[in-house]
């Protein structure tokens, strides 16, 4: 019998070149639909994408649209422009129905099923536009937009990368990119974006909103106010660029002018998180110029507009209860944790209730060649991963030495990745304020730990929180109401308190007040309870902070200035507004003896 032949296999085709050879040899039309098919597959395939583009009026699915369709489109487009987000989504559902392959109005229900809050069946929406139609961009800058808002800033940048592969010239792609770019911290990226942006589209001032937020952010106030006066010129007038410019007075020390400017725009035509804007500056212009009761009902407009926003009605908050589950199991805390391996560096943690300090003195500490800082990242979720709050101290005793083990790896992992260097030695700092509802995890995972505990009058603390116009979450969104946010610091502190005392945790405490009056001999004596030796560089913080790449925190105004007392004490201005709020820090004030 002779033997049988072996096997032969058809090389595999890429579909992107065979896509080429088909617009090459005249069968365009051939080439876009294979193109689409792959793209169904695999939607993240950017050289089948930029391919497809490619091909001009190809691009797009042939339609075969009846009289009806094309009078119903007509319709759909006056909803979306309208805003008539019940009309847009049943007409773009209808539609669908009859033709599935039409991007355009998968996109326009998405986009008012975003509006209406529905973000989930949104996300269905943009994903069955981008399959019938993946060379359609405005998919895509709208699923960027819509993974923003879900705060999935990775994944809007991913979209955003789509859009600027089907139209690169394309403005609102730039503008797209520039804006996850700024959510994911990349600050100087995002102002790369965002000037590509203006330069395709000086004519919508949303372009020149993002890249005055940027410039603002990156502390660059000359740019800020030669780049607000230029877009006042492209976009008269707009209320969005009067803010800007009247943000930039206010950044001058020109209060009066600021005010005057406040008064004249239109706060009605501003979108609602910039109205919540708008009030924030005028209370802290207000406040500047010692019109106290003004600036409260100010900021308190701010806040009834952010829970509008971002706040769903008899919604528990998530984090207070979490706070009050761990404070429920108190009783069930061990005088000392089962013993575990203890290898490895053991992290400083700096904490502190929010408005306290914090910031100022992480770029403080920043000046020290031996520290190594991380700022506001989730680094403790390593360690809280899979204990319940309400189970806490028996499921953290319950851990093993490898699981403890394992689960310090991951955070000094995630340490040095958020660092962007390996430590080398230095001692991790890790700031994160409200790490202070986390010290049990804390203790268990690195018994040697220091705590930074940064402290400030609670009253003068709490306002400060309040007037602060914060990225909402569960734990920011606390602040939103005065005595919700004073309520808040007295569980979080009983809470620290308890496993200060029950833990034995080592802490040294710094005070905001000594700090802005005598830099170094507050920082000496954290510094000696670290081990380390006062250093001439962390006298020099400002150059420090300007220096950061970002600064994450609402702060970021703050710390490129010289050391100031004028927020010392605001709070006895506010006295009269703070009554229900006294009640809950009276104790914390004694505690802390600020009642001296």
């Amino acid at each position: 019998m002779s033997p049988r032949p072996a096997p032969t296999f058809a090389p595999q085709v890429d579909p992107v070149a065979h896509a080429a050879k088909l617009s090459a040899a005249g069968k365009p039309a051939e080439a876009a639909a294979l193109l689409r098919r792959v793209l169904s597959r695999d939607s993240r395939n950017a050289a089948a994408r930029k391919a497809l583009a490619g091909l001009g009026k190809h691009a797009r699915p042939a339609l075969n649209l009846t009289p009806q369709d094309r009078k119903d489109a007509k319709a759909l487009e006056r909803a979306v422009s309208g805003a008539k987000w019940p009309q847009v989504i049943s007409g773009a559902r209808a539609l669908l129905g009859r033709q599935p392959l039409m991007g355009d109005a998968a996109n326009a229900l998405g986009t008012a099923l975003r509006m209406s809050g529905q973000l989930n069946d949104a996300m269905r929406a943009y994903d069955h536009a981008l399959r019938a139609d993946p060379a359609l961009p405005d998919s895509y800058i709208n699923l960027s937009a819509l993974l923003l808002q879900m705060n999935q800033p990775a994944a809007a940048l991913d979209a955003a990368q789509a859009a600027l592969d089907v139209a690169p010239k394309m403005a609102e792609s730039h503008l797209a990119m520039g804006l996850a770019l700024y959510d994911l911290d990349r600050i100087s990226e995002a102002e790369g974006q965002l000037r590509q942006a203006v330069d395709l589209g000086p004519e919508n001032p949303l372009n020149w909103d993002a890249l005055c937020r940027t410039l603002e952010r990156l502390n660059r106030l000359d740019d800020l106010g030669q780049t607000v006066q230029q877009a006042l010129k492209a976009c008269p007038d707009h209320p969005l660029l009067q803010l800007h410019a009247a943000a930039a007075l206010s950044r001058r020390k020109d209060n009066a002018a600021a005010l005057a400017l406040l008064d004249r725009i239109k706060a009605d035509a501003l979108p609602p998180h910039s109205r919540s804007v708008l009030e924030e500056l005028r209370g802290r212009v207000l406040d500047a110029l010692g019109h106290c009761d003004e600036a409260f009902a100010a900021y308190t407009r701010m806040n009834d507009l952010q829970r509008r926003l971002h706040v769903k009605p008899g919604k528990p908050n998530s984090y207070a209860a979490m706070v009050d589950a761990r404070l429920g199991g108190l009783d069930d805390l061990p005088a000392a944790w089962p013993q575990t391996l203890d290898s490895g560096p053991q992290p400083v943690f700096l904490v502190g209730f929010p408005r306290s300090g914090t910031t100022l003195l992480d770029t403080i500490l920043r000046g020290h060649d031996h520290l190594a800082v991380v700022e506001e990242q989730p680094l403790c979720a390593h360690l809280s991963k899979g204990i319940a709050p309400d189970g806490e101290a028996a499921a953290l005793a319950a851990l093993t030495p490898q699981q403890i083990d394992q689960r310090r790896a991951a955070y000094l992992a995630d340490f040095e990745r958020h660092l962007g260097a390996p430590l080398n030695g230095r001692l991790p700092v890790d700031k994160m304020p409200l790490n202070l509802s986390e010290a049990g995890a804390i203790a268990r995972h690195f018994p040697g730990a220091k705590f930074i505990l940064a402290l400030r009058h609670p009253a003068d603390s709490v306002l400060s929180c309040y007037m602060q116009n914060f990225r909402p979450n569960e734990a920011m969104n606390n602040f939103l109401d005065l005595e919700q946010a004073a309520r808040l610091y007295d569980r979080v502190f009983t809470l620290f308190d308890a496993y200060r005392a029950r833990l034995g945790l080592d802490v040294v405490e710094i005070r905001y007040e000594d700090l802005i009056t005598d830099l170094r001999g507050a920082v000496e004596p954290v510094l000696t309870h670290l081990g380390l030796d006062w250093h001439d560089d962390m006298a020099d913080y400002q150059s420090a902070a300007r220096a950061r790449p970002v600064i994450r925190t609402p702060s970021y105004k703050q710390v490129t200035q010289g050391l100031y007392t004028s927020a010392q004490g605001r709070w006895h201005r506010y006295q009269a507004h703070m009554t229900p709020a006294l009640d809950h820090l009276k104790p914390w004030i004694e505690r802390w003896g600020y009642d001296a």
